[in-house]
């Protein structure tokens, strides 16, 4: 199955409150075959830790519906 260029895009998928929310919604998404870039919001990481700082994670186009289906999965888990 041939894939255009867009579907390889990098596109915002949720902002995690914190880094151990974005690591784990990260190893949630890994586990499941969709690699995921974490990016550190704001200027807050310039000058002290980072570990408190918003995060975004991107995922691929084409992975983008699956991902937001597993964690809204995750989100719904008691």
């Amino acid at each position: 199955m041939a894939t255009s260029r867009g579907d390889d895009e990098l596109v915002e998928l949720a902002v995690a409150p914190n880094e151990v929310v974005a690591a784990l919604w990260r190893g949630v998404l890994e586990e499941a075959g969709i690699p995921a870039l974490v990016k550190v919001l704001g200027l807050g990481h310039a000058y002290w830790s980072a570990f408190a700082a918003e995060h975004a994670l991107y995922v691929r186009r084409r992975d983008s519906a699956r991902a937001w289906e597993l964690l809204e999965a995750l989100e719904a888990e008691p």
